[in-house]
């Protein structure tokens, strides 16, 4: 069992097992290279040889035909039955034949009916087809290789005889072992250079996975920030595997770092009013629980407390939602023009001593869409509406709304006309928790989280928020997005939508 869990535990390597992979394909790759090559040179060896052995043969037979006299066996060489000159004729080319190449060729020489009347040494011929020119014969049982030829004397033009040339089967199996050498040893290193090769191959294709899972190994929540995979230098899918990994780790990094933010962040605010309930609470108990008027207060006090601690964690959730509403809500779509107007009249009828101006260059009365998500942009509208109520001087009520379109832009501009901010206002006001009058905005029950859920928002859509104000004369939030102009999306985007709400 426990070597089982080590094998699982330590699978073989991807690359051992490609370059094995690599390896057998072009170890049969190079077989049937080497046999195709084999066979073709051995059969040029072969081609070789058998010029060769014609050359000779052409040598002997141009010689022995030169006779006029019939090749007899040795027992007719009597001068009383063949006479003397013919006699004399044969035992001259038949020593001459002792004096050939031996140690290369063998020589059987043969009478018009088939007597061998010569033979090379000790060496038998086992068998000899007469009809044949070059052909494979045994040789005292050795297979070599040989020819025959029908002499005819070049002074009668008469049939003389049969000759037989081989090649010494010791000088024919060196050839051929030469050749079988030559390709066994080139096999050897063309199998060693491919392990090699293999092995290689695979390390060089498969390091960018080293890479990852190096990387992917190392990955710890406090270290993630500093963790990315190595982009390889080629051009290719590995890089864009590393690309898209590294685009995850970014994300993975900034919800773990958005995490511990809130966390911290809802520790650090909730303290307080924790606390304040816990006095009354404590107070109550000790003593005020019999004090109707202490009494009255705690409770009322507590319960404020607790209504700005629900208002709180609801901000909290609304932003860590917007750090990913780009994966949650990335097919919604929203028409500006509508949703400006609806939220424009909301405010206009909530607040009555206020006065609202809407300004929309809409265009012939043409919708105009954005990829979003309706009640986010709804959500924006309303945190920016809200902050212009809430920090317009008491002397002049009054927010103007104006929507205006570009060519691959909308921008929605929200004025109020209150205390402004300074240059370091400006910085800070899109942060958490960061508030311009603290003791205003806790008494008008802000947390100062609402233009961080605001930008969060409109920069998960990949829009754009800024502000352009003036210290005791009010401040303009300006909004951007980019427009959808193809009608086909838009309506690819509007049936996703409603089959959405069918479930």
């Amino acid at each position: 069992m426990a070597e089982l869990r080590k094998k699982i535990k330590h699978p073989i390597s991807l690359r051992w097992k490609w370059g094995i992979l690599l390896f057998v394909i072009a170890t049969l790759l190079n077989i049937i290279l080497m046999t195709v090559l084999y066979t073709y040179s051995s059969a040029n060896t072969k081609d070789t040889l058998e010029v060769e052995l014609s050359h000779n043969m052409d040598s002997v037979v141009n010689y022995l035909e030169t006779t006029r006299y019939p090749i007899v066996p040795y027992e007719s060489y009597d001068v009383s039955s063949v006479g003397l000159r013919q006699a004399t004729e044969q035992q001259d080319f038949l020593a001459a034949l002792n004096y050939l190449d031996m140690d290369k060729y063998g020589y059987f020489l043969y009478s018009i009916s088939g007597d061998l009347v010569y033979q090379s040494k000790e060496n038998t011929l086992d068998e000899v087809d007469l009809d044949r020119n070059i052909q494979m014969m045994l040789v005292n049982g050795q297979e070599t290789m040989g020819g025959q030829v029908k002499l005819s004397s070049s002074v009668t033009g008469s049939e003389i005889g049969h000759i037989v040339v081989v090649i010494n089967p010791r000088t024919y199996d060196a050839a051929m072992s030469s050749e079988n050498r030559m390709y066994f040893v080139a096999a050897i290193i063309m199998i060693f250079v491919q392990l090699i090769a293999s092995f290689l191959i695979s390390h060089y294709f498969f390091r960018p996975l080293y890479y990852l899972t190096s990387a992917l190994d190392r990955v710890e929540e406090d270290s993630l920030s500093d963790i990315r995979v190595l982009k390889p230098a080629s051009d290719d899918e590995w890089s864009d595997l590393s690309l898209h990994v590294n685009r995850l780790l970014d994300k993975i990094d900034l919800y773990v770092t958005n995490q511990k933010q809130f966390v911290e962040d809802v520790s650090h605010e909730l303290r307080t009013p924790v606390a304040i309930v816990e006095g009354h609470l404590k107070m109550l108990n000790r003593w005020g629980k019999d004090d109707p008027e202490v009494l009255d207060n705690s409770i009322e006090a507590s319960l404020q407390e607790i209504s700005r601690m629900k208002t709180l964690v609801q901000e909290m959730l609304d932003l860590s939602r917007a750090d990913h509403v780009d994966v949650d809500y990335r097919d919604e779509i929203t028409e500006i023009y509508s949703v400006t107007k609806q939220v424009f009249h909301n405010f206009d009828m909530l607040h009555e001593d206020f006065e609202f101006y809407l300004d929309m260059d809409q265009t012939m009365n043409q919708p105009l869409y954005v990829r979003m998500y309706r009640n986010h942009f709804e959500q924006i509208l309303i945190i920016l509406l809200d902050n212009a109520v809430k920090y317009s001087k008491e002397d002049r009520h009054e927010v103007h709304i104006s929507v205006s379109e570009s060519v691959s832009q909308v921008e929605i501009a929200i004025q109020d006309f209150g205390e402004g901010m300074t240059d370091e206002d400006k910085e800070k006001v899109f942060g958490r928790f960061y508030r311009i009058d603290k003791a205003r905005s806790r008494d008008k029950g802000g947390n100062g989280l609402g233009l961080s859920i605001a930008k969060q928002l409109v920069t998960s859509y990949r829009g754009n928020i800024w502000v352009e104000s003036v210290e005791n004369e009010g401040s303009i939030f300006y909004i951007n997005f980019p427009i959808i102009k193809d009608e086909e999306k838009i309506k690819k985007l509007k049936k996703i939508a409603s089959e959405k709400e069918m479930f």
